[in-house]
């Protein structure tokens, strides 16, 4: 019986609101990270729209390429040809003593021979080859008429992707502006919590057996030192200059600068680094979240720091690392 008075007497004002604002303020945390990881998965998404629509205008250009040479072969063998029928006609594809033109009847052999002609000599190949270069030019200009089309499809899914994002962002700064009192102080707690609890993994971590790292490469330095010079300017979705860079836009150009090529995409910067265990990190390599990378990148600079172009609205800026929510793992450019 006294377990059930205990069970029903009621909490203090104070306590109740405290403990609703805790329950709030965990589920506002959640719904931030989870938006802030849409939106950087469909940046992400949009960068690798981009990267193929270049690589299909890259082979769009190259098949208009080969068409034009395709053409200029079957103009070529368009002269060819009449020049052919030409010649067969004047000699009739013998000695002068039986060219047409010294013949009684010049018009009547011509007419008779030059049909048949067509089928000797350089004829038969020019007719060949022109029949051979119109099959080519048909199946080319079939591949162009694809790629163009798959080129329009990635560019409009881009464009979706970006006006989506901008909603979800907007949306995301519109509850953080909500945000007052005590749920904002345990929002601000909860994201220190959780940036202690990386420096604590990072500080401690353990040697991965069978998983030897590969040696730094010695351009890394330079790419630190680029992409801190980066500090401060503004993040544009797909940007990748002076004026604005998205998280994979601004390793792209770090790298860059020491050398190395990287392709503007989180997910394929991913496939193009080695994996490196945490014990064994250095300057310069990267921070990989979400699944294989896809939603954000970010570059070790040391001391526990990374350098970041973090979302729309913020700035290149170093912080602390982060191995918490949807850390996929280390990537270390090769040479």
């Amino acid at each position: 019986m006294s377990l059930s008075t205990a069970a029903v007497l009621p909490l203090p004002a104070g306590a109740s609101n405290l403990t609703n604002d805790r329950a709030k303020a965990t589920i506002l945390l959640n719904q931030i990270n989870r938006t802030n990881a849409q939106v950087g998965r469909l940046g992400q998404k949009y960068d690798e729209a981009q990267l193929k629509l270049h690589k299909f205008n890259n082979e769009i250009n190259n098949t208009k390429a080969t068409i034009a040479a395709i053409e200029k072969n079957v103009s070529k063998g368009k002269a060819q040809l009449r020049s052919d029928v030409i010649f067969s006609y004047v000699t009739n594809g013998g000695s002068q003593g039986n060219n047409p033109l010294f013949s009684k009847n010049a018009s009547k052999v011509g007419a008779r021979n030059v049909y048949s002609q067509l089928a000797a000599g350089n004829i038969n190949t020019t007719i060949a080859s022109l029949k051979s270069y119109r099959i080519q030019i048909t199946q080319d200009r079939g591949l162009l008429n694809a790629e163009d089309a798959n080129a329009r499809s990635l560019a409009r899914d881009a464009a979706t992707s970006f006006h989506t994002a901008k909603l979800l962002q907007s949306s995301l700064k519109n509850t953080l502006g909500q945000v007052k009192g005590q749920i904002a102080t345990f929002v601000n707690q909860a994201q220190a919590a959780a940036a202690a609890a990386s420096a604590s993994t990072f500080n401690n971590a353990a040697p991965v057996a069978g998983f030897a790292a590969p040696p730094p490469d010695s351009r890394a330095n330079i790419a630190v030192d680029a992409a801190l010079g980066y500090v401060g300017v503004p993040y544009v979705w797909g940007g990748a200059s002076r004026s604005g860079v998205d998280c994979s836009g601004l390793v792209m150009l770090a790298y860059d600068a020491a050398g190395i090529s990287l392709p503007h995409y989180s997910g394929a910067q991913w496939d193009d680094t080695s994996r490196v265990p945490l014990i064994d990190i250095q300057p310069g390599d990267l921070l990989f979240y979400g699944y294989n990378g896809d939603q954000h990148v970010a570059m070790y600079v040391g001391h526990g720091m990374m350098i970041e172009a973090p979302y729309t609205g913020a700035v290149v800026q170093v912080v602390p690392i982060r191995l918490g929510y949807g850390f996929a793992g280390l990537g270390r450019p090769r040479a």
